[in-house]
């Protein structure tokens, strides 16, 4: 039997935080075993603002994992649902001397290490994670796999994607606190991206909306290539705020309402539904029909749905074509939220759930924790397999190209 491995996942959304125990078996995929989940007190739009509660929060969210450990600290990957993340993109190559030479995985690690080290981003940002955009071989551009090229020059495109250093020291500080070390932090786009995004869809063209409570992210693909991240300081929280406001109601009431009675439509064959309104001391203060608690969504409902309508189609037009829209995100839950948008935009549009991952099967494929779930086998860094495939060479091609690159890599 095997060795199996357990690591840790934090998830930081605009409005809960999870841990995700993962096993991995030699060999094998991984496997969500456990996961825990609490609302982000201390925490705004993924972003640390009350030190104290936010402690709180993330060390009641490891007391089981730590109830489990004699000592030690725990390692964990953390990935990051917030507005602020910011991208930058630079470039750099690196000249090889004397003959050309066949480029080596290590020769692409070297010219990314560069680029990093070269960059020149303000001082007050940290990267978080770097995304190839493309390479240079010789005066070559838009070369996607350089790996066996004859080359006496490699240059790599770069799009690194920051946070404010203050935000990522006080996320770092609340997981020190909780004897926790953080490992490696992903921006929630890109592991959503990689959690529900096909490789047909990436080459095609497509935009990517995550759709959160306080926040929604969108990200561009089209031949394979990450071309923009933007997000938005809005999600569908700003449905729930106008129930807040028009019933009285605070906003844990609001948002359950919008949950199990609200729609992206209006349900004409149950206009007089009585609907209860729950009072500050959980009673019921009254009941309103139907036909009234759909007007006070429909204010928040146009509001967020033209927000969205304008951003996808300022993306459509700015990188076209991107026909196909994918979208995840706990927002997209509301009943209807699909169609609505359908109504809208003239695309492709498929509702995006995370796919080929094992474990509960109520966090696995809810929308609302793609981000958390493509985070347990993302990885940012440039691997053999994550380049796109060339047709296999002859056995005997195969083996001299496998020495040379032995040669190269190592002296």
């Amino acid at each position: 039997m095997g060795h199996k491995k357990i690591n840790y996942l934090v998830y930081i959304g605009t409005t809960k935080i999870a841990l995700f125990e993962i096993k991995h078996g030699a060999g094998k995929p991984a496997i969500i075993e456990r996961v825990k989940c609490l609302p982000a007190h201390g925490f705004k739009s993924g972003i640390v603002f009350d030190l104290k509660k936010a402690t709180k929060t993330l060390a009641a969210l490891a007391s089981e994992v730590n109830r489990s450990r004699s000592s030690g600290i725990i390692s964990c990957r953390v990935v990051v649902s917030c507005a602020q993340l910011k991208e930058y993109i630079f470039q750099s190559s690196v000249y090889f001397q004397g003959n050309p030479h066949p480029i080596t995985m290590k020769d692409v690690r070297e010219v990314i290490a560069q680029t990093r080290s070269v960059a020149t981003i303000p001082l007050r940002d940290v990267i978080v994670q770097p995304v190839v955009q493309e390479f240079l071989v010789n005066d070559l551009s838009g070369v996607q796999n350089p790996i066996g090229l004859e080359a006496t020059r490699l240059g790599v495109t770069l799009r690194l994607l920051t946070l404010d250093y203050l935000d990522y020291a006080n996320l770092v500080k609340i997981f020190e606190r909780c004897e926790m070390e953080v490992m490696d932090v992903i921006p929630g786009v890109l592991a959503a991206a990689h959690a529900v995004l096909t490789q047909d869809e990436r080459q095609s063209g497509v935009i990517l909306v995550v759709v959160g409570g306080e926040a929604t992210h969108f990200v561009c693909y089209k031949n394979c290539v990450l071309l923009k991240t933007r997000s938005l300081p809005i999600g569908s929280d700003v449905i729930t705020a106008g129930l807040e406001r028009k019933l009285n109601v605070d906003h844990e009431d609001a948002k359950r309402l919008k949950e199990v009675f609200g729609a992206a439509y209006r349900k004409v064959e149950f206009q007089d539904e009585l609907i209860p309104i729950p009072a500050a001391d959980g009673t019921v203060k009254k009941h309103i029909r139907r036909t009234d608690f759909e007007e006070h969504l429909e204010e928040g409902l146009q509001y967020f749905f033209s927000v969205l309508e304008e951003e996808i189609e300022q993306l459509r037009s700015e990188f076209s074509p991107l026909n196909q829209v994918v979208l995840t995100g706990g927002g997209i839950k509301l009943d209807g939220f699909l169609d609505r948008l359908k109504e809208k935009i003239s695309s492709q549009f498929r509702l995006g759930t995370p796919h080929t991952y094992a474990g509960p099967q109520e966090f696995v494929h809810d929308p609302m924790y793609a981000a958390a779930v493509g985070g347990v086998d993302f990885s940012g860094e440039v691997r053999d397999e994550d380049l796109p495939s060339t047709k296999s060479p002859h056995w005997l091609t195969q083996a001299v190209g496998s020495v040379r690159e032995w040669v190269y890599e190592y002296f």
